[in-house]
């Protein structure tokens, strides 16, 4: 199934016994969440509170991510997956994404913590904080098969001394869009079987109640089928 062609990376950094692990999937349905795209993240960069020896570097403090639905334009941001900022030594970066971007590669270091963290999209966007250390860099390249792969959402653990460990579901862009397409057939079947529901969404005065995204797969899905089909190979499926 196209579902299990997510892939999940191992945990990077450093997991405290006194730790939160957060799964941003989680948010969303036990089948949603495979059509949220990641669409906006933020890091607090900095020193972490005093109390830890093991710790003798800057740390990314916590990560919030802002998720959009495919289907409906929907928005959803994380909570602040974040450590104590009782200190003042910090910095806030934040990273949107473009229409049709995503992030194709990431950059770790971590030494009792995430050091340094280092994105690269589609576009050629960098987003980073930290200082990159060659003897403790790790680098993860999703880019498996010569095929164009995309960060889908992330996880990990912090505590109060910060964000201590971070991993990440990936999948190719490819699948992707196939995944998002399933949901776009499975309607446009519907409206070929059932003339009621059908009606309900080419009655004008319901469809000016949906969003823009979902007018616009409704009028896909009501297309002829050589149009409906010609749009999809547009789509390079």
């Amino acid at each position: 199934m196209l579902a299990n062609r997510f892939k999940t990376t191992c945990c990077f950094g450093f997991i405290p016994k006194d730790n939160t692990m957060f799964r941003d999937y989680e948010l969303f349905g036990s089948e949603m969440w495979k059509y949220e795209i990641l669409n906006k993240i933020k890091i607090w960069y900095g020193t972490p509170k005093a109390g830890d020896d093991n710790i003798k570097n800057k740390l990314v403090l916590g990560i919030q991510c802002v998720y959009t639905d495919t289907i409906t334009g929907n928005k959803t941001t994380t909570e602040q997956h974040i450590g104590d900022l009782s200190k003042e030594d910090f910095e806030i970066k934040e990273l949107e994404l473009k229409e049709d971007d995503y992030i194709n590669k990431c950059y770790l270091d971590f030494e009792g913590g995430i050091t340094h963290l280092k994105f690269l999209t589609k576009k050629g966007e960098t987003f980073e904080v930290g200082v990159e250390n060659d003897e403790t860099k790790k680098t993860v390249d999703i880019n498996l098969e010569k095929e164009p792969h995309m960060i889908h959402s992330f996880f990990g653990y912090f505590n109060t001394y910060g964000l201590r460990a971070l991993g990440f579901k990936y999948i190719s862009k490819k699948n992707f869009i196939l995944i998002n397409l399933m949901g776009i057939l499975r309607l446009r079947h519907i409206f070929l079987i059932n003339d009621e529901e059908k009606n309900k969404w080419t009655n004008p005065e319901e469809l000016n109640k949906l969003s823009l995204k979902m007018k616009a797969v409704a009028k896909l899905c009501l297309l002829p089928d050589k149009t409906f089909s010609g749009v999809l190979m547009f789509c390079g499926i």
